[in-house]
This record gives structure tokens, sequence and C-alpha cells, in this order.
């Protein structure tokens, strides 16, 4: 598994797709331009656009070239936003029901014995996550956890699961030195709650693919379903500057069979 989820990597995939055609036809183009429009010794070069020594040039417009390159880069930029749409999404799922009732792609929280949330629950206390061909990940529900930063540390909160869901711990690790340790249960989706107590950090669970931001005086929130695929020993970094020490300032997240 590398550092992206199934998701992301099938956008990566297509996205390099496009950046290969592009490329070819830019640099093509421009390939073909440079050798060929070339003058040659000894011969004069014929005028066609009329320039004149101390004279702004006439302009030669081709409206079927302009059309062409305005139209088509648009449809494309359309095109990458369309297909982004639902990783994103299912990123960004709510944890609220729509207006309809239905809740988004995780259900609602489980009915795992912790009330410290103001969540909606439902009955169920595992997620048994899913994943489909695409990468998206549903679940029958969800567990809380709390995440909070502070220069240069994370804490996590279990939030009253029992040690089987999430577990927590300390660890010594080779250039970071001591480090908090989060277990989460491999099928299960969780959703951290987090808040920063002092300046702006942005934890980064490099193999689920995810980060957000956490925010003094103001909660964020991140899905983090711990697919069955995902490799088992991974490192959480902080992905937004916030001070000496943010090189450092790890934690190493665990999925546990």
């Amino acid at each position: 598994m590398t550092v992206m989820t199934v998701i992301f990597e099938n956008l990566w995939d297509h996205y390099i797709i496009w950046s290969v055609i592009v490329s070819i036809i830019a640099f093509g183009w421009l390939f073909h331009h440079s050798f060929w429009f070339v003058s040659e010794d000894g011969k004069e070069v014929p005028n066609v656009d009329s320039l004149k020594v101390g004279v702004f040039p006439v302009h030669n417009d081709d409206m079927r070239l302009e059309v062409t390159w305005t139209f088509l880069p648009f449809v494309l930029i359309v095109w990458l936003t369309y297909v982004s749409w639902a990783p994103l999404d299912a990123m960004w799922t709510s944890p609220y029901a729509d207006s309809d009732g239905n809740p988004g792609l995780h259900g609602f929280a489980c009915d795992d014995g912790s009330t410290d949330h103001d969540f909606p629950m439902d009955t169920d206390s595992l997620s048994n996550n899913r994943m489909d061909s695409t990468g998206i990940i549903e679940s029958d529900c969800y567990h809380v956890i709390k995440i909070t930063g502070q220069q240069w540390f994370w804490s996590f909160d279990c939030m009253e699961l029992s040690t089987d869901l999430c577990d927590t711990g300390m660890e010594t690790m080779e250039v970071y030195g001591s480090v908090p340790v989060l277990m989460l249960k491999k099928g299960e989706t969780y959703l951290a709650v987090m808040e920063s107590q002092d300046v702006t950090h942005a934890p980064w669970f490099q193999h689920l693919g995810n980060k957000e931001d956490v925010l003094p005086g103001q909660e964020t929130n991140m899905w983090m379903p711990i697919f069955d695929t995902v490799t088992p020993e991974s490192m959480m970094l902080c992905a937004e500057y916030c001070g000496d020490a943010h090189s450092i300032m790890a934690a190493k997240l665990v999925a546990m069979d």
C-alpha cells in the first residue's frame, strides 16, 4: 500500500493520463513549429505579416484557433472537476442527516457507550466498512474519537471506546523521539473531532490519504476509515507549519486486526 488510498490512486492515474496527453500535444506542437518554421542561410524570409521596422506588427487573428485553445481546456477542466467530485465528497461526507433524513456515507455514530458527543446515534456497534471498486468506503456507523494538537505534540482520546476498537500508547521512534500511538481496528470507521490548544496544526495520516486543519478555538472533523488493506503501521505528521519543532511533530497509527 502506498501513501495514497485506492480512491486517490485511481484519481492520480486519471490525472497522469490526461497530463501525458496534454504534454504530447503541447510539446509536439512546440517541437514541430521550432523546426518547421526555420529560415535557411542565404534565403530571404517571406514577410507574410508585413512587418516593418519601428512599426507595431499587424495582429494576425485566427478565431478558430483561439476558440479551440479556449474551449478544449475548459472542457478538460470541467471533466477533471467532475471525476474529482466523488473522492472529495467521500472525504467530507457529513456526520449529520440531510434534509430528507438520510445520513452520509458512514451512517450515524455507533451505539458503543460513548455519550460525550452531539452526533446522532445508530443502534449498531460496529462500522463494518466496505470499499467499492472506486475506493469509496461506506459504513454502517462510525466511532467518535478526539485528536488535540499543541506545540509540538498530539493527544488522542478514545472517548470511552473499548480497547479492541481504540487504544493509545507511547513509543520511541528514531529521529522523532517519544511519540504518541493511536491504535484503531481494521474494518471500522472513525470520526476524529479535533481542536488545537495554540496554533494551527494539520494531522496527516499518510496511509489513509487524509489531512485536515486543526484550529485553535474551533472544532474540525476528519474521517478515518481503517480499511482492511491499510498498512498495519504508518506515520502521522503535521502538515501545517506550527513553529520550531514542526518537522518532528509526529505520531504513529496502528491498524489492529
